[in-house]
Formats: structure tokens, C-alpha cells, sequence
């Protein structure tokens, strides 16, 4: 796993710990990494045929070559600000859409409900990426992490991490269960006590202990 910024580390909580950090597939990006190659190299190759028209084509050898390096700036930003990072805790996701749009979506392991594995269409196959969506509890929205390499092993992961979670939750709801029917014999006892005095109760526990020794 590569080495985590603090820009994704800052979100992180006490005591929890990233698990798994994925960034989006880069070939993704291909054709806006191309895009912007053509521009800023096309613009350099006819530099001196562009100066040959003087300040009009000094202003579109400008604006081409502009245009090139924004294009790679913002690609390169999007790219490495996207990412997601799957902790002991939850999954959050971290979506730029452009340079001054940003999203971050997460959901908790113990409101997961559902986690599915999607891969549409030929190149998705080929190279081994695609789209992983969690379903949570009480909403219809769906966190979908998209552009994900490898999605088998992070759906595997995934799956891993919450059934370990659900295993914790059910064992907490059996104990939260068996302290709920500690409360009710303790009630029980306590109206009992009420009912036949302090001295006759303690006598009746006296004789139940001697009883089953």
C-alpha cells in the first residue's frame, strides 16, 4: 500500500486505523493525459510557424499551450485527490470533480447492508477494473467507488471487514440482551421483597442457597 498523504490522513478518527488505500485507475484518465500531451506538444511543434503571423499567432500558440498545461494540471489533481480508503471502521470515499469541486462520502461498517462487485463492457474486464456499490442502512442513496483496479480483492476486503463487524454487533446485541433479563429478574426480586418484607425475603434467599449448594 503506497504511503497515505495527510490530506486523507486528517479524516481519519481515534483509533482508527487504514486498512486498504485505492486510487482510481489511472488509464482511466488516458484520453485527458493524451488530450493535454497533443496541446502543449502540438503548440511547441508549429511555435515558429504560429510567430510567423505575428501577435495574432503568438496569442494561439499562447492559448493552445495554456490550455494543454491546464488540461494536465487539472487531470493530474483530479487523479490525486481521488481515492479510497478503506479503515477499521468505515469506508470513505474521496471524489474530486474538478478543481475547486470536491466530494467525500462514507459509510460505516455496522450500517452496511449490502456491497456489490459491477463491471460493464469489454476494457473493464480486460484490464481489471470497475465499480463497487454499498448499500447502507435506512437510505436509498448507494456510495458508489468507481474506477477501482483490482475491484475483486477490494470487494473481498470489504466483505471480509463487515462480516467480521456483524459478527461483533450480534455479540453485543446477545450481551445488551442478557443484561436486559438481568434487569427484569433483579425488578422481579426487588417486588418480591417489597411484597413479603426485607426479613422474609433474606430468609427465602437463605434457604434457596442452602438448598442448591
Amino acid at each position: 500500500m503506497e504511503e497515505v498523504s495527510s490530506y486523507f490522513q486528517k479524516k481519519l478518527k481515534d483509533d482508527e486505523e487504514i486498512i486498504l488505500f485505492v486510487r482510481p485507475y489511472g488509464l482511466v484518465y488516458f484520453w485527458w493525459f493524451l488530450l493535454s500531451f497533443v496541446l502543449i506538444g502540438g503548440s511547441l511543434y508549429y511555435l515558429f510557424y504560429l510567430l510567423d503571423f505575428g501577435v495574432f499567432g503568438k496569442i494561439i500558440f499562447l492559448a493552445i499551450f495554456i490550455l494543454g498545461i491546464a488540461t494536465l494540471v487539472k487531470t493530474l489533481i483530479i487523479w490525486r485527490f481521488s481515492a479510497v480508503m478503506i479503515t477499521n471502521f468505515r469506508v470513505i470515499d474521496f471524489d474530486r470533480h474538478s478543481l475547486f469541486v470536491r466530494q467525500i462520502s462514507e459509510a460505516p461498517f455496522y450500517n452496511i447492508q449490502d456491497i456489490t462487485l459491477e463491471q460493464k463492457g469489454f476494457w473493464p474486464m480486460v484490464l481489471k477494473f470497475g465499480t463497487i456499490k454499498i448499500q447502507t442502512a435506512g437510505s436509498n442513496n448507494v456510495l458508489e467507488l468507481q474506477h477501482i483496479k483490482n475491484p475483486k480483492e477490494v470487494h473481498e476486503v470489504l466483505v471480509e471487514i463487515h462480516g467480521e463487524n456483524n459478527s461483533r454487533k450480534k455479540s453485543i446485541n446477545n450481551d445488551w440482551a442478557k443484561d436486559e433479563r438481568l434487569h427484569d429478574l433483579f425488578r422481579i426480586l426487588e417486588k418480591k421483597k417489597q411484597e413479603i418484607g426485607k426479613e422474609k425475603f433474606a430468609n427465602s434467599i437463605d434457604e434457596w442457597l442452602r438448598k442448591n449448594k
